[in-house]
């Protein structure tokens, strides 16, 4: 197991749409309401005027807000605006916080017996464990597993913070649909600093199963989640 490296991370001014866009989902605005000015964003934020905006821009043009001249900003209708981290259901006890990711390993797996009856994947799979953080915040483990046909040659510092990023433009698939089993389950083994949860200690579990538009299992994963950091969240509405 390779000391945790930081996955390549989006682009800053990505990484403040996809925060705000949680936001949104989360309830912090709703439909019709007025954003706090760019200023007082960029300083809650803790980033540059200019970045903010590039950020609020891609967010007009996904549909999630609107920018009226000498009014301001406001939060538009998101039911089907797509973000980077639409599938990722964790967030911290007080919001949902920007996913981040550090590797822990990455192998190449030859017919695991981990994916019998779990999913068929294929013979060669990549396997990524790493360590899920919310606003920096240490909050999950994650193994993931796919297919190796389309990319036989991997290194870690091929891997960012979304995997489903990392599969639209390395390899061409687009995650349509998943599954998720959520229940109790102990940590791994191989859970390591600084993350709070000890291998043998009850954390909160996710088995996910995610498939391509052509309903080809593109993707397995296992989540170990702190309880005590974060929690599982799914939103619905009309």
């Amino acid at each position: 197991m390779h000391a945790p490296l930081p996955a390549k991370p989006l682009p800053v001014y990505l990484q403040i749409a996809e925060l705000l866009a949680r936001q949104i989902k989360a309830g912090y605005w709703h439909s019709g309401e007025r954003l706090p000015t760019e200023a007082e964003l960029a300083q809650t934020l803790s980033v540059a005027v200019g970045t903010l905006r590039k950020s609020l821009g891609l967010l007009e043009e996904q549909g999630v807000l609107e920018r009226i001249q000498g009014s301001g900003t406001y939060v538009r209708q998101t039911q089907n605006s797509q973000q980077i981290y639409e599938l990722f259901r964790l967030e911290l006890m007080e919001g949902p916080g920007l996913p981040t990711a550090h590797i822990l390993d990455l192998s190449l797996q030859h017919d695991p017996n981990e994916l019998q009856g779990k999913a068929q994947i294929g013979e060669d799979c990549w396997r990524v464990r790493r360590m899920r953080f919310l606003n920096q915040r240490p909050a999950a483990l994650e193994e993931i597993w796919f297919s190796a046909t389309h990319c036989p040659n991997l290194e870690i510092q091929d891997l960012g913070d979304s995997m489903y990023l990392f599969y639209q433009q390395r390899l061409g698939v687009w995650i349509s649909r998943v599954e998720d089993h959520i229940s109790a389950a102990i940590a791994p083994s191989w859970s390591v600093p600084p993350i709070g949860l000890l291998p043998d200690q009850s954390a909160g579990y996710i088995e996910r199963l995610s498939w391509t538009s052509n309903n080809e299992i593109a993707e397995f994963s296992k989540t170990w989640f702190d309880p005590a950091v974060c929690r599982y969240t799914s939103r619905m509405s009309q």
